[in-house]
């Protein structure tokens, strides 16, 4: 009887102390990348309608569950446990073909998607394009609509362009200090710059969706000590760069890695490049 009640004991302490999931603690959970379909179109940033369904099948077939930035919040803060094989499936900038052409191609095979937006450039109902050197952008209702497989995050207001950075190169818009028409801002500056851009994505989505994005993806991937804080500070819970890895159990939540997926492979060759760890 003294043995049972000690391993009692010991049972419920360890289920006490358990920081997180025991599921998965080693899973190397992929977070894709897409941007654009295009019908015969397929590399870095295009794929095709025929090579994303047959992406999104072969995920499908071979038992890897879609999940969404809250679920992958939730399990990596220990609140929640994922579905065995998951995988984020996510967009950026908002164009009209994930709208088209993607969002039928997820909702057929019961896939979740999500969709980071320049939200300056998400266009208002039968509002024409006003960006005409750009591939077409969705309207508000269109995001609206894809609500059952398709959740909206951020991608900036209108900060997707490169500036002269306090280095010399050329870089991401929030990336730190820069120049402005010939003059390198100071600190201070670059913060309220960057602040205002987020707060105002943040603030037109909730306008618009209902709902406040958790998630931020930093323009070309480049993110900086400073961005990440000031993603943090105006409320983001997590941030996405591009390092072509699985997210695991530990990592900065605000430079979480996605994967690019190439328009080129074939669903069998993504699903091998999962299994070598995103390369």
């Amino acid at each position: 009887m003294k043995r049972i009640v000690i391993f009692l004991v010991v049972a419920y302490s360890i289920l006490l102390i358990k920081p997180y999931p025991i599921y998965g603690y080693n899973e190397k959970i992929p977070v894709l990348m897409y941007h654009h379909l295009e019908k015969n179109v397929n590399n870095n940033t295009v794929i095709s309608p025929e090579n994303f369904e047959n992406q999104i099948k072969t995920l499908k077939e071979n038992g890897y569950n879609s999940i969404t930035t809250q679920d992958l919040y939730d399990y990596l803060n220990g609140k929640k446990e994922l579905p065995k094989n998951p995988v984020l499936i996510t967009f950026d900038d908002g164009y009209l073909s994930n709208f088209e052409k993607a969002y039928p191609i997820l909702k057929k095979y019961k896939m979740h998607a999500e969709i980071f937006v320049i939200t300056s450039h998400i266009l208002e109902t039968n509002e024409k394009n006003v960006y005409t050197n750009e591939i077409p952008k969705m309207n508000w209702d269109q995001l609206k609509e894809m609500k059952d497989y398709i959740t909206i995050q951020s991608h900036t207001w209108n900060s997707h362009y490169k500036l002269q950075s306090f280095s010399g190169g050329m870089t991401g818009a929030i990336y730190g200090r820069s120049y402005i028409n010939g003059k390198l801002e100071k600190q201070e500056e670059y913060e309220e710059r960057v602040k205002k851009d987020f707060n105002l994505s943040r603030k037109i989505i909730k306008e618009k969706l209902g709902y406040e994005p958790i998630a931020l993806s930093y323009p070309f991937g480049t993110n900086s000590e400073d961005a990440m804080k000031l993603a943090k500070d105006v409320g983001f819970k997590m941030a996405f760069v591009i390092k072509n890895k699985g997210v695991t159990m530990g990592d900065n939540v605000y430079a979480l890695s996605r994967i690019t997926v190439n328009g080129n492979e074939t669903g069998a060759e993504l699903i091998k490049k999962l299994q070598n760890g995103g390369t």
